[in-house]
């Protein structure tokens, strides 16, 4: 947990420090080096607050994370470059195409030889989620498995993986289309859990009109890191780079940090 409150102290110091973000990658000047960060592509996904849209606008901690380690190699951030995609197709394009970025991704034992990683941006937790009120209790996975209890997920997302892996049954996982299809299949009935993150799952039912209190947590499936991913062929080189500018924009706010509480 000590790791949690450093990564989030960085973030909170590193987006009271960032202006905003814009968007392609583009060189500052002629004198950025010809092999740079501006060949990658990135791709997002909803997932407040994180990542998600705003006004047609890609926005979110991570977005302004990755603004401000891009200024740091001496780029400009152009959303353009940065494509938003349903989390499904987003995860296959990262896995199929080299210097392709994917965030925020959680990482597992299952996808660290799938990508490579640079972070981590913020610790994330995964969880079954019920209506409100439910009469429901579960201790473990079996309990959920004895109750036949059925599970919306987003497929390839790592509520639905962590299920997968776990051995639960594939009949009583039911694959929604986006998160909130997720959420109203759970509220209409058409499920009994929803496996997914904590607080996006909150952020999603509130701006669609509910208070935060109609989701209730039962059982948590993970806590883990979310990170950058970069497909596998990215030049490591390009991927050293980035986790550098990650380390300087977070270092430097960890330093601010400890300056203004002094």
């Amino acid at each position: 947990m000590a790791c949690g409150n450093v990564i989030k102290k960085r973030l909170a110091v590193t987006l009271s420090l960032l202006l905003g973000c814009t968007s392609a990658v583009l060189p500052l000047s002629a004198d950025t080096p010809p092999a740079s960060l501006a060949t990658l592509t990135f791709i997002t996904e909803e997932y407040p607050p994180y990542n998600y849209q705003e006004d047609g606008r890609v926005v979110g901690t991570s977005v302004r994370l990755l603004e401000e380690m891009l200024i740091q190699a001496g780029l400009h951030l152009d959303h353009s470059n940065i494509h938003y995609y349903p989390w499904v197709r987003g995860y296959e394009l990262a896995l199929s195409r080299p210097n392709t970025v994917l965030f925020s991704t959680t990482r597992t034992p299952t996808r660290e030889a799938k990508f490579h990683w640079v972070g981590p941006i913020a610790q994330d937790q995964v969880v079954l989620l019920a209506r409100h009120n439910t009469p429901l209790r579960i201790r473990s996975l079996d309990d959920a498995i004895d109750q036949e209890l059925s599970v919306a997920v987003i497929r390839e997302d790592i509520g639905a993986q962590a299920l997968v892996e776990a051995g639960y049954p594939e009949a009583l996982i039911r694959p929604a289309i986006d998160n909130h299809s997720a959420l109203h299949m759970l509220l209409h009935g058409r499920v009994d859990l929803w496996a997914y993150s904590a607080d996006v799952a909150k952020w999603i039912a509130e701006q669609e009109g509910y208070s935060e209190e109609i989701l209730t947590p039962l059982y948590t499936l993970s806590e883990s890191y979310l990170y950058f991913a970069l497909n596998p062929e990215t030049d490591p080189q390009l991927v050293a780079q980035l986790q550098q500018a990650f380390e300087r924009v977070t270092s430097f706010s960890v330093a601010t940090q400890v300056g203004s509480d002094g």
